[in-house]
């Protein structure tokens, strides 16, 4: 076990869709229900902060047992902050020594997905040679900018789809570092995060209404595939005084 504490932000303002985080999604009546629906399967509901300027927000995570956080009002306005300002603020009141920042947007991140994002930051990062972990797809895909290709010829010589390098999209979904990391960088990512490849699910991120109209099409294979299951052998005792391996089933 270590000490990690997980991270919801959601504030009442969206710039693309009005109250985006309140929107209904699966059997629940929000992404935030939602959300935390689907992390209290994997860590104790204590060791979840809701982050929220708003009560309607806060009161939600009340019925899922978790913490709460009262963002301050400046750290909510749309860009009235500096974003690294704003993970600071949150970050900086969260007594844990370890974070995962996970959003609602991304709602098809399965919950054994999170576990396996766990497990990984304890033996590559807390364990190993990296210094923080990120979601991400990769992506075997042909992309231009500024007039001319990126990460293939263009020409005669094509580049095949196979022989494309490796490139990751952050799907943003899942952050993690120390607390103390991100306090002094003012971000939640160091220089060697490990690349967490997900599903292609996971990496649905609802910004415009056409992306939620896409998550709740693919909400029907991710029911019908049973994704909110979870492997028990997977588990994790998270009390202070165990050591991190599975719970023995």
């Amino acid at each position: 076990m270590y000490d990690l504490a997980i991270v919801v932000p959601v504030r009442r303002g969206s710039s693309r869709i009005a109250n985006k985080s309140m929107l209904p999604f699966g059997d629940q009546d929000s992404l935030i229900a939602w959300k935390l629906g689907q992390l209290v399967k994997v860590i104790d509901p204590a060791r979840i902060y809701l982050s929220s300027e708003d009560d309607e927000f806060l009161a939600i995570g009340d019925r899922f047992g978790v913490s709460r956080h009262k963002r301050p009002m400046r750290l909510a306005r749309d860009h009235v902050a500096p974003f690294r300002d704003v993970i600071t603020g949150i970050i900086r009141d969260i007594p844990h020594a370890h974070i995962a920042w996970c959003t609602v947007v991304c709602p098809l991140m399965a919950p054994q997905e999170y576990l396996d994002c766990f497990r990984a930051y304890h033996d590559e990062v807390i364990c190993g040679a990296h210094d923080s972990l990120v979601g991400v797809n990769l992506i075997k895909e042909y992309f231009w900018a500024e007039g001319r290709s990126l990460n293939y010829q263009a020409t005669r010589d094509h580049t095949i789809s196979q022989e494309l390098p490796d490139w990751f999209k952050v799907t943003n979904s899942i952050y993690m570092c120390a607390k103390r990391e991100i306090l002094r960088r003012e971000y939640f990512l160091g220089d060697t995060p490990v690349m967490a490849q997900l599903s292609k699910r996971a990496g649905v991120d609802i910004d415009y209404i056409d992306d939620y109209l896409f998550a709740r099409a693919l909400h029907t294979v991710y029911a019908q595939d049973n994704l909110d299951a979870i492997d028990p052998t997977t588990l994790i005792d998270w009390s202070r005084d165990a050591h991190p391996l599975p719970i023995a089933i």
